[in-house]
Order: C-alpha cells, then sequence, then structure tokens
C-alpha cells in the first residue's frame, strides 16, 4: 500500500503539472490557439471565459483542489460574481462516476447489489461531488438518499496528502518561517480529509448532531440507518426541499417559477439567515460540536425557512474554553472593542514573545480604521465579516499570533456563512444578529454556570453551615435587636415602595412557605412524599433564606 501510495504521488505531482501548464498556455494564447487546431488538440484544451477556465483546471486537478474551489465559490468578496458563479458546479455536477462502479462498491462492502437491498434504487445520481455522489433508493415505504465513495478517490486523496505532508516536512526543515502560517491549516485538512473518506465518522458525527438539535424547531438533522453505513456507504433519511444551491442559480436565471415554489413553503431569505447563523451559534457555543462544511449544496429550505442540514464529513468539536472566549470574540467585534477582541484572541491562541502581543495590538487597531465607521458615540461595521476575519487571521501570522485549530474551523465556517449568506440575503445585518446571540449566549452561559457541580457543590458545603450555624445567628440577631445594637435607617422612597410592595409581599409570603418546608424536611432528614430528598431540601433551604435575608435587608437599608 506504501509503494502504492508512493507512486500515486508521483503520478499527482505530475498530473497537477501537466494541467497547470496545459491551462496556463491556454489562458495565456487565449483565442490565438485557434489558428493552430492540432496544438489545441494536443493540448486538450478550448476557448471559454477565465472563470470557467478556472473551474475547469480545478476539476481537471481533481482531489483536494476540487475541495479549494468548492470553499472558493463561497466568497464573492474575494471572487468576482462571475468566478463564484462558475465554481458552484464544483458543489454538486463532478463528473459521476459508473453505475457499475456503484454495484460493485456495495458488493464489497455489504455483500449484495442496491437492487437486493432496496425495493428501488435510482442508478442516475441526483448529486456528484469530489469524494462521491448521491443516489435515491427506497426502503419500506420511506425515500432514502444513499452516499457512495468514489472508487479511486482513496488512492487518489492519499497521494494528495503525502505531497501536502511532504510541503509541511520542507518548510520546518527548512525553517521556512513565512510560511509556517501554512501549517496549521494544511495539518488540519490532511486529518479532516482521513475522516471525510471513512462514512462511519460522518455517521457518528450526525447522530450527535441530531440529538442536539432534538429540541431545536430551526434545525433538520436526517436519520442515519447503520446496518447499511461503511466505510464507502452511507444510507440516510431523504429530505424533500431545494438546496440554496438551487436557489443561488435560481437567482442569477430570474427562474420566477422556482421562485413561486418557494414562497408557496414560506420561504424568506433574511428569516433563512437568521436561522442559518442561530442554528451554527447555538451549536457552537452550547454543544461544542457543529457542521463545518456549510456550502450551499448542504443546506436544504424546509418548509417555514427550517433548516436541513446534509453531508457531515467535514465536523468541528470546540472546547467549552474558547467557546467562552469565542463569544466574547464576537461581541467585541460586533461592539468595536478592540482591546476586548486582543485579550478574547490572545486567550485562544499561542503568542511567541510579548513582543507579538503588542505587535497584534498595533496592527488590529491600524486595521480598525477600515473597519469601522463612527455614528456620534456609536461604532458600527462598513467591512464585512468575512474580510475583518481574514484580515485577523494575516495579521496574526505576521504577529506571531497562532489560534488555535478549533478556533481556525470556528473562524473559517463562520467566514463560509457570511460568504452564503452575501450571495442570498444581502440586506441581512450580520454584524447586528451577531451581537443580539452573542448577548443572549453569555447570559444563558451564566444561568447554565449556576448549575455546575462545582456551583452545587458549594451549595451544598454552604447549606450544611448554614444549618449548622443558623440557630445561634439567628439567636445573635435576635439579641443585638433586643439590646438595641442594630442600626437601622428609616429612610423610604413612598413612590417605589408603593409600587415594589405588593411584589415584596408575595416573594416574603412564598419564600416563607418554602423556608417551613424545607426546614422541616432538612430538620427530620426524611424522604418527602413528592421525592424532595435531604439534600433538595438543603436547597430549598439556602435559596429560602437568602430569599428571606434579601428582602428583610432591602426593608431595614
Amino acid at each position: 500500500m506504501e509503494l502504492l501510495v508512493y507512486r500515486s504521488s508521483l503520478r499527482r505531482l505530475a498530473h497537477i503539472i501537466r494541467v497547470v501548464v496545459r491551462h496556463a498556455l491556454a489562458h495565456a494564447f487565449g483565442r490565438s490557439l485557434g489558428r493552430w487546431p492540432r496544438l489545441a488538440r494536443r493540448l486538450r484544451v478550448r476557448s471559454i471565459s477565465g472563470p470557467e477556465r478556472l473551474r475547469v483546471m480545478l476539476e481537471d486537478m481533481g482531489g483536494t483542489f476540487i475541495k479549494f474551489g468548492q470553499m472558493l465559490a463561497l466568497q464573492p468578496d474575494i471572487l468576482s460574481l462571475e468566478y463564484c458563479n462558475a465554481l458552484f458546479d464544483l458543489l454538486d455536477r463532478v463528473e459521476p462516476f459508473a453505475f457499475a462502479q456503484v454495484e460493485q462498491i456495495f458488493v464489497e462492502e455489504l455483500g449484495r447489489k442496491p437492487s437486493e437491498i432496496f425495493d428501488a434504487f435510482d442508478p442516475q445520481p441526483l448529486a456528484t461531488a469530489s469524494i462521491g455522489q448521491v443516489h435515491v433508493g427506497y426502503l419500506g415505504g420511506q425515500k432514502l438518499a444513499i452516499k457512495v465513495r468514489r472508487p479511486s478517490v482513496e488512492i487518489d486523496f492519499a497521494g494528495d496528502i503525502r505531497l501536502i505532508s511532504a510541503t509541511i516536512r520542507l518548510v520546518k526543515s527548512l525553517r521556512l518561517r513565512s510560511l509556517y502560517w501554512m501549517i496549521e491549516p494544511m495539518s488540519e485538512f490532511v486529518m479532516w480529509t482521513r475522516e471525510e473518506l471513512d462514512y462511519r465518522y460522518e455517521a457518528r458525527y450526525m447522530e450527535q448532531l441530531r440529538r442536539n438539535a432534538r429540541d431545536n424547531p430551526r434545525e433538520r438533522v436526517p436519520f442515519v440507518l447503520p446496518e447499511y453505513t461503511t466505510r464507502r456507504t452511507l444510507v440516510l433519511e431523504f429530505f424533500e426541499g431545494e438546496t440554496l444551491l438551487s436557489f443561488l442559480r435560481a437567482l442569477d436565471a430570474g427562474d420566477e417559477t422556482k421562485f413561486r415554489r418557494l414562497r408557496a413553503t414560506g420561504f424568506e431569505p433574511d428569516k433563512m439567515a437568521h436561522n442559518i447563523i442561530n442554528n451554527f451559534l447555538s451549536d457552537v457555543f452550547r454543544h461544542g460540536m457543529f457542521h463545518a462544511d456549510l456550502h450551499p449544496a448542504n443546506l436544504l429550505i424546509l418548509p417555514n425557512n427550517v433548516v436541513g442540514y446534509i453531508d457531515f464529513g467535514i465536523t468541528g468539536t470546540i472546547s467549552r474554553y474558547s467557546r467562552q472566549n469565542l463569544v466574547g470574540l464576537t461581541l467585541a467585534y460586533t461592539r468595536g472593542d478592540l482591546e476586548g477582541m486582543c485579550e478574547a484572541f490572545f486567550k485562544i491562541s499561542v503568542v511567541e514573545t510579548p513582543a507579538s502581543a503588542e505587535k497584534f495590538r498595533a496592527g488590529l487597531k491600524q486595521m480598525a480604521e477600515g473597519w469601522y465607521e463612527t455614528e456620534g458615540r456609536v461604532r458600527r461595521l462598513r467591512k464585512n465579516f468575512t474580510l475583518v476575519m481574514l484580515d485577523m487571521l494575516r495579521l496574526s501570522r505576521r504577529a506571531g499570533v497562532w489560534p488555535e485549530r478549533d478556533v481556525v474551523k470556528y473562524i473559517r465556517s463562520a467566514i463560509a456563512i457570511d460568504g452564503l449568506i452575501t450571495r442570498f440575503a444581502p440586506s441581512f445585518d450580520l454584524g447586528q444578529h451577531l451581537q443580539a446571540v452573542c448577548d443572549r449566549e453569555l447570559k444563558w452561559n451564566a444561568r447554565r454556570e449556576l448549575f455546575t457541580y462545582e456551583s452545587i457543590l458549594g451549595w451544598a458545603i454552604s447549606s450544611e453551615r448554614v444549618v449548622r450555624d443558623g440557630p445561634f445567628r439567628a439567636a445573635e440577631f435576635v439579641d443585638k435587636m433586643a439590646a438595641g445594637d442594630l442600626r437601622a435607617r428609616a429612610e423610604f422612597d413612598v413612590e417605589s415602595e408603593d409600587a415594589d410592595d405588593a411584589t415584596r409581599r408575595r416573594v416574603m409570603r412564598l419564600g416563607t412557605s418554602v423556608f417551613a418546608v424545607s426546614l422541616i424536611i432538612t430538620a427530620t432528614g426524611g424522604q418527602a412524599q413528592l421525592g424532595v430528598n435531604l439534600f433538595t431540601a438543603e436547597m430549598l433551604f439556602v435559596a429560602a433564606a437568602a430569599t428571606l435575608l434579601w428582602q428583610t435587608m432591602r426593608r431595614l437599608a
């Protein structure tokens, strides 16, 4: 196998060189090749536009270059719309492979042909991409999407991985510091590719993301049929809906028929953009796992702007620590808080030297002059998220501040989403929405932190002290009041007191009731009939005591 991969690497390198040279000549000579038809046939080129030339060249190179073209298709701020539109075909219209090869793969993986497993199986693929292609099948009345991996993709990608690994070793051995920024993304790409070639990884990620989304009505993840899922085959639920890619194509073509069909399902571009952002940030900040390949062929428009997700070959996981700092980074970015951006970015990065941090700060301040505009006392973004994030990544490389791998994956996914939303919902205010979502996530995290293991343990220890010391402290409090040693101000705001008095009385009554019940249970140490045990009673005791004390002190203050 090693020898096969080595030979494949050499063949891949030779193939890439031939493709680049061929298309470079065609681009350089342009229409003049028409004067020498024999040379044109020998070079296997034709006179085509620049955007189409780029698409054909990437498709001819194949393998990882198709993935690169898919990424570029989503960045209208980097490439013109003409180039992005041409590269869209790399998302779902790559040259398919023969049905005979599909049957062979099924026999090798499952021991049976598709016709022997499914009630019906369409031999024509619904969509084709760099790793595999998708067919439609039926089983037990259920419509299914069936992914089949390309026959030679493992060897082709192994050759590309070997070339990438060799490049990384060369950069390190020659200490080419100006190219160090390439090491992390290239290493990450190698890791992703190895997982993406094995559909069992995708099936596991899909099941986890499906569980995470079970309470989210805006997000749908298909179920997997594990008995038909192997390294090279993946069978999953079929979603009826248009892809966002088909909507973008309809926009370019002015397809009113498709627009009417989508409007009948309740489709609104801004609401769809809203749901895509909400789903992504919720998956990242609350669950720590997210779909990291959000191009428009992987997003389905379901009724009422529900987002259907497919193709989980690239999935990101992110630690709680990184999540918290990414919320801070995103919030600081939307508010124009440069110092907050620096502090949050440093916490999720490796900073080479103290001078690196200062260089990053100075560079960020200079860049921010082109990012924001001031309206009164408010700083508003005038440059979109993609370009700001790209500026930050370039600055981090120059300054020697290296963000962690999971953070780079998050930033890359966010850039892809921004590029996508720019295409289909250009009026959507991403910066304002990011600020609202991050504010919400900070409040949600604050509430959740009240019930972590550490906080509950602290409450338990505190409750033990309250139970132990409470009677003595209460007696001391009464003694001080009787002796006149407890001073209290008798100044009241009559208007505010009248407004709040009813609420306070209700809180006091409720707190007194809970206090009495929890005190009885705590004192007896017994098991309540409603399932309230001693630990829960202690929690009620502490909460009630704190409520009563707070209300009492407010009255005495």
